[in-house]
């Protein structure tokens, strides 16, 4: 389950929506998300380092996700239980998957294919290629949410990340507990917040 949540992670936090209208262009969000992401890499000031880290919290569909990946575990919590769980996840993206993100796609060369557009989302098709060689195909999934771009997924090679990480929280749901999922998600935090500041 782990390999799988940090993919997704990785993945969605390269994306940003600033202040990206219903005017504007998927597209052109997606252009300002990757400048962004290469803000947070090279920015120390914590006080910049929040500014954004809390911009990328905002573009992503957190709670939504969050209520996809538990499926029917979802309508059995309360609604403290809800947010504490979407607390959770949103931790892990802060901690862990925005610094992890900044670091993987360092040096690496996004072109932006084309934009689609499939009822009532739009679809950024992005190529990232390696600095070794190769390259992986990238399209995000994009809607319109009180005059903002929102990103609902990724796909990656054909590959939902969403989906991934559903069916990968749900089978550690049957293999063991919603509170077992929830200490193993603590537990990773508590692992990360150990470890010394870089």
């Amino acid at each position: 389950m782990a390999c799988a949540i940090s993919l997704f992670l990785i993945v969605l936090a390269t994306l940003r929506s600033s202040a990206a209208t219903v005017n504007g262009s998927a597209t052109a969000t997606v252009n300002q998300l990757l400048a962004t992401i290469g803000k947070l890499r090279t920015t120390t000031d914590p006080r910049e380092r929040e500014k954004l880290v809390t911009s990328i919290d905002a573009s992503l569909a957190i709670q939504q996700l969050s209520q996809q990946a538990l499926g029917a575990q979802w309508s059995k919590l309360d609604s403290e239980e809800r947010t504490h769980f979407v607390a959770l996840v949103t931790q892990l993206l802060e901690k862990i998957a925005y610094p992890n993100a900044a670091r993987f796609f360092s040096g690496f060369q996004v072109k932006v294919l084309g934009e689609d557009v499939q009822g009532g989302r739009h679809i950024v098709r992005t190529l990232v290629t390696r600095p070794e060689g190769g390259a992986v195909a990238i399209d995000y999934i994009l809607e319109q949410t009180d005059g903002r771009w929102i990103i609902v997924d990724v796909i990656l090679d054909h590959q939902s990340l969403v989906a991934s990480m559903t069916s990968q929280i749900q089978a550690t749901l049957k293999a063991s507990s919603y509170r077992g999922l929830v200490g193993q998600m603590q537990a990773r935090l508590s692992q990360e917040g150990a470890r010394p500041s870089p």
